[in-house]
Parts: structure tokens; sequence; C-alpha cells
């Protein structure tokens, strides 16, 4: 979340006669969509998380409803300009998630076109070879600033989650440390497995529980289980 944040607000200090798009990227269940939320509240920033299916029309649809805008012009430049026009009124960050869905020539063009006509900050979050496919747009490669990675969960980060998320069973740090490391600080990975020693508390009827109270039980770390061959 700090590293999110961090990345917008330099984005922001930036001024606008300089590059102000910044890229938070890294791999799956890192916790960036968590991250991108949290900033967005905290700074009031607009935030889309893009589709797969989606169009250019579709992209500049959802962040002009996301703007508060309700009456969409017929052609897609006309729209482009009811975003300019209300982010020059009304400036505030724009956080694109899922980005990598959007890496096309006509999307990051439109996205380029909102940051050289308007002052705002734009962070644009995807997976980690997200910094090298935006590369193969020169002009738009320009237009960064920065390129976060983000990190896998730490202990501090596990504790912080376990405080979340645990809030009807006293969690101790040891078994909120087992998460993290056999989760290989998967952040998505983490919360599965503290909601499931939630669970599986509540059904024993403990309200407090550790590292030696969860045993031998399995740890949901995306490890796939082996079937032993047996032989007649």
């Amino acid at each position: 979340m700090s590293l999110a944040l961090r990345t917008v607000l330099e984005c922001e200090d930036a001024g606008v006669d300089s590059p102000r798009i910044g890229l938070f990227y890294g791999f799956s269940g890192f916790g960036k969509t968590v991250a991108a939320s949290f900033v967005a509240a905290r700074t009031g920033a607009a935030y889309i998380a893009a589709q797969s299916v989606w169009s250019q029309r579709t992209l500049l649809e959802a962040i002009a409803e996301e703007l508060g805008i309700t009456r969409f012009e017929k052609t897609a430049p006309k729209i482009l300009r009811q975003i300019v026009d209300q982010l020059n009124h009304e400036p505030r960050a724009l956080i694109i998630d899922e980005t990598d869905h959007l890496v096309n020539k006509r999307s990051v063009e439109i996205i380029r076109d909102i940051h050289d006509s308007t002052p705002i900050a734009i962070m644009l979050i995807g997976e980690e070879a997200l910094p090298s496919k935006l590369k193969e747009w020169e002009r738009f490669d320009n237009r960064v600033l920065i390129a976060t990675p983000a990190q896998p969960a730490s202990l501090a980060d596990a504790l912080k989650l376990r405080d979340h998320y645990c809030t009807r069973v006293r969690v101790s740090d040891d078994l909120a440390e087992l998460f993290q490391k056999r989760c290989k600080g998967i952040t998505r990975r983490i919360v599965t497995n503290l909601r499931a020693a939630q669970r599986a508390a509540a059904e024993d009827g403990v309200g407090e529980i550790d590292a030696t109270w969860w045993g031998n039980r399995p740890v949901s770390n995306g490890d796939l289980p082996v079937r032993r061959k047996e032989f007649a």
C-alpha cells in the first residue's frame, strides 16, 4: 500500500511539464488491487479495473462514468473531450487496474492523450511484464516517470492482514508468520489461510489459536496435491 501511494504522490508532485505516469506492477496475488483501492480512498483518485473484452470506447466510458459524467457523447473523440474537460475542471489522479488488458496501440494512445491534455497523475497497475510491454510505444514510454514493483507481503504485512481479517478470534504472530512463509508472501493466499483458520477456530469453539494449534493442517499455498500412483 505504501509503495502504491508513494508512486501516485511522486507523479502528482512532478508538475505539469514533467511525465506523470507511474507503473505499479508485479506477480498475481501480491495485493496490487487492494493497494490501489487504498490509494484511491486515501487520495480521492478515480479508479477503474479494465476487463479483457473492453474496446477503446468501453475504456473511455468507464473513465467518464468514474468521473461522474452521466451523459456520454456519441463518438469516442467527444467522450475523450468530456474526460479531459472534467479533469481540467476538477483534477484528480487516475488509477487503471488490470492494464495488461489495454496494452494495444489505441488504448495506450487514449491514456497518453489524457496525460498530455490534463495536469493529473496516472497510475497503471498490471502484471510483472507490464513495463516491458509498454516500451513498444516510445511516445508513451517517455511519459512514464516511475515504475514500482510490488513486493511480497512481509511478516509485518501479514500481521496487519491478520488484524484486519481475523476479528472473531485471536491469531498468534507465529501462525500468521507460518502462513506468510508457506505462501511466499502472496497476499491473496495469506488472507485465504487466515480466513480458513478463523473458521476452523469457530468450529472448534476456540477463541485463541497459534501455530501449535494449527499443527499439521494443510496450508493453501497454490501447490497442487500429488496423487501417488498405485501399483497392483
